[in-house]
């Protein structure tokens, strides 16, 4: 009997010890947990976005179940405006029950706001209303995005009606420059026509014109023909009364012998 006392004794003793040292480790890492926290939480605090980005990213790649941590970093990622890295760690939050729901869907919200996309943030802001009907601040957001949806709805159709009245305008303007050109090329051919007409017609008056000037006669020939005999002898005995001259000339000059 005294030897199984011993035994549980001992045995209680051993699980004593094991449980301190279990209780000594949790402790270890909720303090170091606890310190990169604050740490990261005091850079945040003092609007050191990025050295609190770079914290709460090392806290949350060594805690990736701590749903305040992706919390922490998404609000990093929201003041340095890095909206979608923001939204990512809001809904990887989520996977925590301990978090505060409501406040979770509320910054998806706003994230979405700031990229404009209103219609998400709307669904955001509803479902966090659904959890926290009394928030004031998330009913505050919800009417204002409405209004603001509104608005981007009425521009883009806006622009849309303007880019259509553009296109519109636009293939008006290239059906007017076509038809100006065809009338342009229309005219120019018209007038090379008519140039063409002119010319033919000038050509035609003077075929009809050589056609319809007398031809000579048989006797008129003749004589014109004994014309150009009599010019001719007149020219020839010209040309030897000018020869038997040069001759006369050299006759009457003195030659030098070569001796």
């Amino acid at each position: 009997m005294g030897k199984e006392n011993k035994i549980v004794r001992k045995f209680f003793v051993i699980l004593g010890l094991l449980m301190v040292l279990l209780v000594q480790n949790c402790f270890a890492l909720n303090y170091e947990k606890v310190l990169k926290n604050s740490n990261a939480q005091r850079a945040y605090h003092k609007e050191d976005y990025n050295k609190a980005e770079e914290l709460f990213k090392q806290s949350s790649i060594e805690y990736p179940e701590e749903g305040r941590i992706h919390y922490n970093l998404g609000n990093a990622h929201y003041k340095n405006e890095k909206y979608d890295e923001a939204i990512a760690e809001y809904q990887a939050s989520l996977k925590d029950e301990d978090v505060n729901k409501a406040k979770v869907l509320y910054n998806i919200g706003d994230s979405f706001f700031q990229k404009q996309e209103y219609q998400k943030a709307i669904e955001y802001y509803r479902d966090s209303l659904i959890e926290n009907p009394k928030d004031t601040d998330t009913k505050y957001n919800y009417e204002l995005t409405r209004q603001y949806l509104q608005q981007q709805q009425e521009q883009q159709q806006q622009d849309q009606d303007q880019d259509e009245q553009d296109q519109e305008q636009e293939q008006q303007d290239k059906q007017q420059q076509n038809q100006d050109q065809q009338k342009e090329d229309q005219e120019e051919q018209e007038q090379q026509d008519q140039q063409q007409e002119q010319e033919n017609q000038e050509q035609q008056q003077d075929e009809q014109d050589q056609q319809n000037q007398p031809q000579p006669t048989e006797e008129q020939k003749k004589q014109a023909q004994r014309i150009l005999d009599a010019m001719q002898r007149s020219e020839d005995e010209n040309q030897k009364e000018r020869m038997k001259k040069l001759l006369q000339q050299d006759q009457g000059k003195k030659v030098d012998k070569n001796w």
